[in-house]
C-alpha cells in the first residue's frame, strides 16, 4: 500500500480516537459553555469528514474514475467499492458543512451524529483499505 494511503488511514484512525477522547464527559451544556471544547470537537469533525473525502478521492483515482464536485457525491461514488457503507457515511458531509460554518445551535447535534456513526466510519475505512490493498 502506498504511503499516501497509509498516512490517510493512520490520520483518520488517530483523529477518531482523539474525537472520542475529547468527547468524554462532555454534554450539551459543557459544549456550549467551553469554547475550547467546542472548537476542538468542531475541528475534529471537519478533519474526520475531510479525511473520508480524501480517502474516497484516492479510491476513485485508483480506479481511474472521475471525482465529483461535491463531498457527498465523492463518497457516494465509492459505493461500488465499499458498498452500503458509502450510503451511511456520505450524509456526514452535511454535518461537516453545518459545523464548519458555525451554525452553533445545531452543532451539538452534529457532534452526536458523528459520534453515533463512528462504527460506520470505521467500516468505511476498513472496506476502503481492503479495496486499496487489492490495487
Amino acid at each position: 500500500m502506498d504511503d499516501k494511503y497509509k498516512k490517510l488511514f493512520l490520520f483518520l484512525n488517530e483523529t477518531i480516537e482523539y474525537f472520542i477522547q475529547k468527547l468524554e464527559n462532555v454534554d450539551k451544556d459543557k459544549y456550549f459553555a467551553d469554547r475550547d471544547i467546542r472548537n476542538i470537537l468542531d475541528k475534529t469533525i471537519n478533519d474526520i469528514i475531510l479525511c473520508i473525502v480524501d480517502i474516497s478521492e484516492e479510491l476513485l483515482k485508483a480506479h481511474k474514475r472521475n471525482i465529483p464536485e461535491t463531498y457527498k457525491d465523492t463518497i457516494l461514488s465509492c459505493y461500488e467499492f465499499v458498498g452500503d457503507t458509502a450510503l451511511k457515511v456520505a450524509p456526514l458531509t452535511k454535518h461537516r458543512n453545518e459545523t464548519i460554518h458555525q451554525y452553533l445551535k445545531i452543532n451539538w447535534q452534529n457532534i452526536l451524529t458523528v459520534k453515533n456513526r463512528i462504527s460506520d466510519i470505521r467500516e468505511f475505512v476498513g472496506k476502503a483499505e481492503t479495496e486499496i490493498t487489492k490495487q
